[in-house]
């Protein structure tokens, strides 16, 4: 069988209905099954919360009984669905009515333009393709007048590493003159980071643990390694409609500058938890080049400092820690900025996140701005809009700005296939309008 075959769906449309609430009409699922996963919202005569207490109450049943549960059939019927389909996820809307002849499938084919989110299949259109919000495009550049701390000290680095990785070997010349080859804006390697590598190209420099000392880092190599671009800005970038207002956090005491993420906040060491030691080659005013920051990989934005040169950091191994770097990013309007933080432009004229009813009148009235890079189609997370209308709208700007449209291929229940009624896990028929345990159960 296949995705398209109404076989391939109708155990879930089948259990869909035995699941749903006494007296509902029609029932719903919208999301994304496959790859072994699935997630997506249950709606029943268009009600997301009648179902949480009909599951209540017949969890609650099933504990005294020893049942199965009210969703272990629901479960079932997705994961085989979930197996067979596409790794990437396939979205889906999935409709069983009170009269067997009216259920429905429809299988959602997105173009690249179009974004899928937690609460629906299509939660925004980009309209200019690979575009950002515009703290993601800020950049930052080195200091003309920038000096190194007077604790920087580039043959500690090498005596360091010299003690701790004996059997180390060092990155060849040309690869670092690369690596520094590849800076924007003419920025320089700090001789600590040269010395670094020069002594080590990679391998895990570590220091006996003590609570409260650095314990060291595993070296990032200067080639081949993902860590390299993880916290650039288009790394960090999820969706325009969580990340579109975000900002970009601002140290108070002026050490780092205030960045989603830069090329210059260079990589040399990886806690191993997902976490980045960075020599930053472009401090703020009141820091130093090539002083140590954190990216963290829990935040979407921003470095916090952490030491004032490498050598205090492998020779003093003491860290600042607490609230006194640049930190946590978070989605905030510009009249909520940070002390210190840079002006932010306006994200209106480059996103807008309405609900399908009012894109279609700034269409019909031809007032979609020009100048909107990405379109948000759920405003309201805890109420997203019917995914029919959601594609009605995208379509609509798509065709706009001259892209592919969503493709949706409907899928109904064949002739002679109608079930006669409910079933029991035990494969006996049981009546189409018994009561919530019968409905359920099979009792």
């Amino acid at each position: 069988m296949s995705l398209t075959e109404w076989q391939f769906w109708e155990p879930f449309v089948d259990a869909l209905r035995r699941s749903a609430p006494p007296g509902t009409g029609v029932s719903e699922f919208v999301g994304t099954v496959g790859g072994g996963t699935w997630d997506g919202t249950y709606l029943d005569d268009g009600d997301a919360t009648a179902r949480r207490a009909h599951y209540r109450e017949a969890a609650r049943e099933a504990a005294r009984t020893g049942g199965r549960g009210p969703k272990a059939e629901l479960d079932d019927a997705l994961r085989a669905i979930a197996d067979l389909a596409p790794e990437a996820g396939q979205p889906v809307r999935v409709v069983a009515a009170e009269d067997p002849d009216d259920d429905v499938v429809e299988l959602v084919a997105l173009p690249p333009g179009v974004v899928s989110g937690p609460v629906t299949p299509v939660l925004e259109v980009v309209l200019e393709p690979g575009a950002l919000p515009a703290p993601y495009r800020e950049t930052i550049s080195p200091p003309p007048d920038g000096t190194p701390a007077a604790s920087a000290d580039a043959d500690a680095v090498t005596q360091v590493v010299a003690e701790r990785m004996p059997a180390a070997v060092g990155a060849a010349p040309e690869e670092i003159d690369e690596a520094e080859a590849a800076l924007p804006d003419g920025a320089r390697l700090p001789a600590e980071v040269r010395a670094l590598y020069a002594a080590a190209g990679s391998g895990n420099l570590r220091f006996e643990p003590r609570e409260d000392l650095f314990g060291g880092f595993e070296i990032v190599p200067l080639r081949g390694s993902f860590l390299r671009e993880a916290f650039l800005p288009a790394a960090r970038f999820s969706t325009w409609s969580a990340d579109a207002d975000r900002s970009a956090p601002a140290d108070p005491a002026g050490r780092v500058q205030s960045a989603v993420g830069s090329p210059l906040w260079f990589p040399v060491g990886t806690d191993g938890a997902g976490n980045i030691w960075a020599a930053d080659l472009a401090p703020g005013p009141n820091g130093h080049l090539g002083q140590i920051v954190l990216l963290d990989h829990e935040q979407r934005a921003g470095a916090t400092f952490r030491a004032e040169s490498l050598a205090a950091l492998l020779v003093g191994r003491r860290v600042e820690v607490g609230g006194t770097g640049s930190g946590e990013g978070s989605p905030r309007r510009p009249d909520d900025q940070p002390a210190g933080a840079g002006p932010r432009p306006p994200s209106d004229g480059e996103f807008l996140n309405l609900d399908p009813a009012a894109w279609a009148e700034r269409l019909d009235a031809g007032t979609v701005p020009t100048t909107l890079k990405a379109a948000g189609l759920a405003p309201d997370r805890a109420h997203p809009p019917a995914l029919t209308d959601a594609i009605a709208a995208a379509n609509r700007l798509l065709k706009l700005r001259g892209q592919p449209i969503i493709e949706v291929t409907r899928l109904t229940r064949p002739a002679g296939s109608r079930p006669k009624g409910p079933v029991s896990s035990a494969g006996a028929e049981v009546p189409r309008r018994k009561g919530l345990l019968g409905r359920l159960f099979g009792r």
